[in-house]
């Protein structure tokens, strides 16, 4: 039957990595929300860098290699 006992060593462990950096998400989440609210208190502009700063699917990555030159 499904639910009984306790988890697996291994499933314990991803579980516990998850809870850590779920806390480790909030935790930053709340920090930029501070050092925002203390910027905008004290009059400074806060930059919103907290978009994506990892390339996605729709923003690729450049190539290295110049425009119009064939590959090798």
């Amino acid at each position: 039957m499904a639910g009984r006992g306790a988890p697996t060593f291994l499933k314990r462990q991803k579980e516990q990595n998850r809870l850590a950096r779920a806390q480790a998400k909030r935790e930053a989440r709340q920090a930029r929300r501070d050092s925002r609210a203390a910027a905008a208190k004290s009059g400074e502009e806060v930059p919103y860098e907290e978009l994506s700063p990892e390339p996605t699917e729709q923003d690729p990555a450049p190539d290295d290699s110049p425009e119009g030159s064939p590959e090798p």
